[in-house]
């Protein structure tokens, strides 16, 4: 179970297709995946010339470069690629995903691929980053943006438990693991992964259809919770220690802030796979690395004399120098990086004091326990860091939690006087009340087991091997017991029915989740556990949200409590009288009632007073809060725009071959069978696609017969105008020199050319099919018109012809403009931008403008000669957003008419005779005009200074009538009350 492996298997499947020039395109997640498991020179030894961000907007284009995508299937990455399919920069696309796909996704990649340019989608499972061969990490740092815990410490944010869930399953098909799956039953949060986890393996059973072993893979999910000290404690050995004091984010460790660092060692690579020197020494301790690390320079000192001047004294030793130098540099940066990654936590030890912190930690950490009196000390020192004496303080207090809870209160007090803000000291408080001894499933300290106190012993006769790494994580205990048959079901139970005798049985693969994070000397536990487990055939691998050192764990914490409910920010029940409040949140002022007469009328008066100003200021809130769109009419002073015309018409009954589509406008512009950006798509009589066809061109294969024709061929062009070469060499030619003369073009069979190419056969071929026509076009933003009509147009001196005798032709196949518009909309420039046409449909919805007036518009007849005119007035918008945001637009509205050119003239009831003209060729024409005048819908909203005001004029107004109200009331109260105390005394008297 080597996750490198795995995921550098899956790098270079991906690089090596297509064997040609290529680009690689990676999103946020992904980069730092491929920079773990692919080193530049192996990207480039399968010609990866480029790497790049799938969301870099300032990508170049080339075309002759082909492109492979390696993306995460997330919301953001599809958004990214379907932008770039809509405007490919590059030839062919070829897409692998992360994760699995699901068939929507699929569904809106293949909508967005209008140019067909994608050559392949496959899922390749590498979600996940490969720290080390048994260590992998989601690269999920909780943060307040990307929280791991919901409203309390039981409960997973929504996107966090979705982002383990997808990493843990691509970890599983990486490997081909199917496995049974275990969770702390203390734990609701690894309950809830587990069965969640469980329903994906459900649903995707098709990938999960694994050969069954003998003993079934193991999933063991655990709760950081359950063990708080690990990562808080100061590490020792060498790729532990770097993560604690410098930080390894990605496998690369940021120098510049070290004094006197030379630049090119400002950003290392520290990773076991490129690294010979780490690989070997990444779990020594911090000891025995200095004595290898000299060793190691010692070697390089050697094989630089090896490499002086003085060394070479013949051809043979010049050609070793030169084979050798590129590897002798190698290792030169190699030690310079060591020994300066060395030097600086050398230097962090002792500017932190931190060899006396680290005793005082173990000694917390482990069965021995510390005197209270060396913590006093330690946290009263000026030399040592308030972040390493709240480490210390926190530490104690997790340890005594039940029994010195006197001692804990005075150390807090301590912290506060020694240099510790309240906000960290609270902290305190935080862990013991989400990670106490109350919410830990197992005894973390093994505090009170006689038999753990009798193995302390011992360990005290023999001594230990190093005072700084006297601590074994809670991992080892739980792995051990694991491998033993001796980890129990009522504390980790398996999510369904074990079966006999399941949790006796070893299993020989394990994988092990820790939700909140594991820690690299979790890691080295479960390495040292592997190698020790060889031969047993036992294999272990460790994976976690993220890879936490302390401060990174503290930091979750902290952003994850803001969420919680306040309390915990209070001393825990158990705490001492002594223990100082540090709630921040809480708070208040102490009210004066002895200066009010309490009365039940200004009680009830209070409360009502306090439901109207609260629902009055709720109204005036939502009314804040509130995006209104207000909506102004100006003269549009663009000048010299163009407009993106985006069509799609359906005409089942003209075949592509006859359908031309072209522009004139009324600057003298025009566009003569337009063909780029315009899309013609062959369909049968029931209007599906015909496979394979993409386009209603006869000549397809022109090329190969000129090919065959020789370079000396020159065709004749039977009597019409030749072109400036003299040669026909084609149909479509001959077709052209006909039309140049002005003669129709009727018969191809008694053309050459035509009879070879095959151009009758191919009419008949498409006589009885549809066309859908699709694309965009470029006009002027000017008074002008779109004709789809039939047979092609040809401008011979100041006329303009179209033939149309194919179309026209009586053979049979009875042609007709019945047509569907499925899509017709005017486009501005600022729309090809994604984010800007997302902005645009979102205020279009927002204002009811959605969808254009001809859109699903069918428009029919049976008659070869008709006419459809639409006439189309577009009126330019602008949306302007409340960010200064300007996006333009265009809406138009629409009349159309319709016309049969075979009559002139008909009359209706009232006896009203129409005379129309019969000049006109069939098709339908798409005439625009321009409006004068802009339509701009700005965003707005209400200002704070008025939200504020009118919330103040709510709460002063109901006050002071609720005031003028009581007194009236009470006033009343008492003189009823005197008058009835005089008509009283009257009777008695």
């Amino acid at each position: 179970m080597d996750v490198v492996k795995a995921v550098e298997t899956y790098i270079t499947k991906l690089v090596s297709t297509p064997s040609a020039m290529k680009v690689l395109l990676l999103d946020a997640h992904t980069t730092p995946i491929v920079s773990l498991a692919a080193t530049q020179s192996t990207l480039l030894s399968h010609q990866v010339y480029l790497t790049d961000r799938v969301d870099n907007a300032q990508r170049n284009r080339m075309p002759h470069m082909k492109c492979v995508c390696f993306l995460q299937p997330s919301e953001e990455s599809i958004e990214a690629v379907s932008s770039e399919l809509r405007e490919p920069k590059y030839g062919d696309y070829y897409l692998y995903f992360s994760n699995v796909l699901s068939k929507s996704t699929i569904e809106r990649l293949a909508e967005a691929d209008e140019f067909e340019v994608v050559r392949e989608v496959q899922e390749y499972f590498a979600d996940y980053a490969p720290l080390l061969p048994s260590l992998f990490s989601l690269n999920h740092v909780p943060t307040e943006d990307r929280p791991l815990y919901g409203p309390s410490p039981n409960t997973w944010d929504e996107a966090a438990l979705g982002r383990s869930v997808q990493g843990i399953i691509s970890v599983l098909l990486s490997l081909r693991k199917k496995p049974v799956i275990r969770y702390e039953k203390m734990s609701v949060m690894a309950k809830k992964l587990a069965s969640e986890v469980h329903h994906r393996i459900q649903l995707e059973s098709t990938l999960f259809d694994f050969r069954p072993t003998v003993v079934s893979p193991l999933l063991i999910i655990l709760d950081r919770r359950n063990d708080p000290v690990t990562p808080l404690l100061t590490q020792w050995t060498y790729q532990a220690m770097v993560h604690e004091l410098l930080g390894i984010h990605n496998g690369r460790v940021n120098l510049s802030m070290v004094p006197d660092v030379r630049p090119e060692l400002s950003e290392v690579t520290l990773t076991t796979s490129t690294d010979p020197f780490f690989q070997a020494h990444h779990l020594a301790t911090f000891g025995d690395l200095g004595t290898s690390l000299k060793n190691y320079v010692q070697s390089y000192q050697s094989r630089s004399l090896a490499q002086s001047p003085s060394a070479i004294n013949s051809i043979s030793d010049m050609k070793r120098f030169v084979e050798e130098y590129p590897e002798f540099r190698k290792l030169g940066g190699n030690v310079s990086k060591h020994v300066a990654l060395v030097g600086e936590l050398s230097r962090l030890v002792e500017r932190d004091r931190l060899l006396d912190v680290g005793e005082v930690e173990q000694g917390l950490a482990t069965s021995s326990g510390c005197d209270f009196k060396t913590v006093q000390a330690l946290v009263t020192n000026n030399a040592v860091t308030a972040w390493n004496k709240l480490r210390v303080v926190i530490l104690y207090a997790l340890r005594y939690q039940k029994s010195q809870t006197s001692n804990i209160a005075s150390l807090i007090n301590l912290l506060l006087a020694n240099g510790v803000s309240r906000e960290e000291a609270g902290l305190v408080y935080v862990l013991l009340n989400i990670a106490g001894t109350d919410q830990r499933q197992d005894d973390l300290f093994s505090t009170e087991s006689l038999l753990a106190k009798g193995k302390s012993a011992l360990k005290g006769l023999k001594g230990v091997e190093n005072v700084y790494t006297q601590h074994n994580p809670h991992l080892s205990q739980t792995l051990e017991n694991l491998l033993k048959g001796r980890l129990r079901e009522s504390s980790y139970p398996f999510l369904e029915s074990s079966g006999t005798n399941l949790g006796l049985q070893r299993p020989q693969d394990i994988i092990v989740f820790i939700i909140g994070g594991t820690t690299y000397e979790e890691a080295r536990t479960v390495a040292l556990l592997n190698q020790e487990a060889n031969n047993a055939g036992s294999q272990v691998l460790l994976g976690g949200t993220c890879v936490h050192n302390s401060s990174s764990y503290v930091e979750m914490i902290r952003a994850a409590a803001k969420n919680f409910p306040p309390s915990v920010f209070e001393p825990p029940p158990e705490s001492a009288s002594n223990a100082p409040s540090l709630n921040l949140n809480l708070g208040g002022v102490n009210t004066t009632e002895d200066v009010k007469v309490k009365t039940r009328t200004g009680a009830f008066l209070t409360l009502i007073s306090a439901c109207i100003i609260l629902a009055f200021s709720t109204m005036e809130f939502f009314d804040y809060r509130r995006v209104a769109v207000d909506t102004s009419i100006v003269v549009d002073r663009s000048r010299g725009q163009k407009l993106s015309v985006k069509l799609n018409v359906t005409f089942p009954h003209v075949p592509c071959y006859l359908l031309s589509l072209d522009v004139v406008d009324i600057s003298g512009e025009q566009q003569r069978d337009t063909s780029p950006n315009i899309m013609k798509k062959r369909l049968t009589k029931t209007g599906t696609d015909v496979v394979g066809i993409r386009t209603g061109e006869l000549g397809n294969e022109i090329d190969k017969l000129a090919e065959q024709r020789g370079p000396d061929y020159c065709g004749s062009c039977y009597g019409g105008t030749e072109p400036p070469t003299g040669c026909c060499n084609s149909c479509e030619e001959v077709r052209q020199a006909y039309s140049s003369k002005g003669w129709s073009f009727g018969n191809p069979d008694d053309i050459e050319q035509c009879v070879q190419e095959g151009w009758s056969e191919k009419l008949k071929e498409q006589a009885e099919e549809g066309c859908n026509i699709s694309g965009r076009i470029r006009v002027n933003k000017v008074v002008g018109s779109i004709h789809l009509s039939p047979g092609r147009s040809y401008q011979t001196n100041s006329r303009q012809l179209r033939d149309l005798v194919p179309y026209l032709r009586n053979d049979g196949n009875p042609h007709d403009f019945s047509h569907m518009v499925h899509e017709f909309l005017f486009m501005a420039d600022d729309e090809y931008n994604p984010r800007k046409a997302t902005i645009s449909k979102e205020m279009k919805k927002r204002m009811n403008i959605v969808g254009n007036p001809l859109d699903g518009y069918v428009a029919k007849t049976n008659k070869p000669q008709y006419m459809f005119q639409y006439f189309l007035k577009v009126v330019s918008t602008q949306f302007r957003t409340l960010d200064g945001k300007s996006i333009n637009s265009h809406q138009y509205s629409v009349t159309h008419f319709e016309r049969d050119l075979s009559e002139s003239g008909n009359g209706d009831e009232q006896g009203v005779y129409t005379q129309h003209g019969n000049v006109g060729v069939p098709g339908a024409y798409f005439n625009f005009e321009i409006s004068p005048i802009l339509l701009v819908h700005s965003e707005t909203r209400q200002s704070f200074a008025h939200f504020l005001t009118s919330t103040c004029a709510i709460v002063g107004g109901v006050l002071t009538v609720a005031a003028l109200l009581d007194s009236v009331l009470f006033a009343t109260e008492r003189k009823l009350k005197k008058s009835g105390g005089v008509n009283g005394g009257a009777k008695l008297m």
